[in-house]
């Protein structure tokens, strides 16, 4: 069985998780979901009624490998939350670089 193929057991959850890229830009991760097994969740909010473009995939795309670079061990799990939605290219360049990506939360 591949560790994708097991379900993820939160063990740590951090916010607002701020980190650096080499050239000393500071970046910013608004959930970082650590499991027992390795993965780390890495989540990207947009609380807006405007759909989510290409261009802010592209930069948390960036964020991910950044923060890969720095976490070599671990296998990132990138997901993006829209709640005003996605645009066609945006939601085009999630599927390409397997990003996973919701319009919603539902709670019971």
């Amino acid at each position: 069985m591949n560790i994708t193929d097991t379900p993820l057991n939160i063990v740590d959850v951090k916010t607002r998780v701020i980190f650096q890229r080499e050239d000393g830009k500071n970046m910013e991760l608004d959930i970082v979901a650590e499991s027992s097994c390795g993965r780390v969740l890495l989540v990207e909010v947009k609380k807006q009624a405007a759909k989510s473009g290409r261009s802010m995939i592209e930069d948390f795309h960036e964020k991910v490998m950044v923060y890969q670079k720095l976490r070599p061990d671990n296998i990132m799990i990138p997901a993006f939350l829209s709640l005003g939605g996605f645009t066609e290219t945006a939601t085009a360049l999630c599927r390409e670089k397997k990003i996973a990506i919701n319009e919603r939360i539902v709670s019971f």
